[in-house]
């Protein structure tokens, strides 16, 4: 995938923001503050403008974020501070070169991110976030569903409009590929600004599972993004995996 959202940037929050909020809150930060017993460090994978950081500030302020992203625009535009970031790709920021490994009480993604990775890609970012965690600590994220792409966005297109700015979608699930391709066209007046198109893939639980054991993690519990329960047929999961 080239380096979409630089362009979203702008407009992320706009079209995203709403939604990815609740999505924090129901996914990532209620299963935090079930595992967060006092101060700690999070790294959130495919931070994009801060959203996560945000919701986690207001909700857990006594945990310290650092965002990470391969954009630094969307970092920049939603104002993270400079300290508290790190621009480089989620598909393998291993510790060395600098990175502090071991130093995280908490991995997190969150608005399915981690669903932009190829197989092998969400592998290099498991074992990745394996090493950024000190041992014992967790990695929690929310993972869209093989329901939600190949079925509910099988062959899906709408608009939206707000302040002026019109977002065209249209999700087609490409079978032979196994993967889900999005265009995304903004338009403002009649006059196309930009257009990207973004591949998203799934692995079912189990594979994640054995994926995330070879990488040193395991799992703690999978639960619909609603609820503490599990349905497979569920739009949303969370996923909360341990170091060793």
């Amino acid at each position: 995938m080239p380096i979409a959202y630089t362009q979203w940037a702008a407009t992320y929050e706009l079209f995203e923001g709403e939604s990815a909020r609740e999505t924090w809150r129901q996914g990532i930060a209620a299963d935090l503050a079930k595992l967060a017993d006092g101060p700690g460090r999070v790294l959130d994978l495919g931070a994009g403008t801060g959203i996560g950081t945000r919701v986690l500030g207001e909700l857990l302020p006594r945990l310290e974020v650092t965002s990470l992203d391969r954009s630094p625009e969307m970092l920049d535009w939603g104002k993270v501070p400079k300290a508290r970031q790190i621009v480089c790709d989620m598909t393998d920021f291993r510790a060395g070169e600098g990175f502090p490994g071991g130093a995280f009480d908490f991995v997190v993604s969150g608005f399915d991110a981690l669903n932009y990775l190829p197989p092998e890609a969400l592998a290099g970012c498991l074992a990745s976030a394996a090493d950024a965690l000190r041992p014992g600590g967790h990695m929690v994220f929310d993972y869209s569903t093989r329901k939600v792409l190949s079925a509910d966005w099988a062959a899906l297109e709408y608009s939206q409009e707000k302040d002026g700015h019109t977002l065209h979608r249209r999700h087609v699930w490409e079978r032979a590929h196994d993967r889900s391709r999005t265009v995304l066209t903004l338009s403002r007046g009649g006059e196309i600004l930009w257009r990207e198109t973004h591949i998203q893939y799934v692995v079912d639980p189990f594979t994640l599972e054995e994926v995330a054991r070879a990488n040193g993690l395991h799992t703690v519990a999978v639960r619909n993004i609603d609820s503490d329960a599990y349905s497979p047929s569920h739009t949303t999961h969370v996923y909360v995996l341990r170091k060793k």
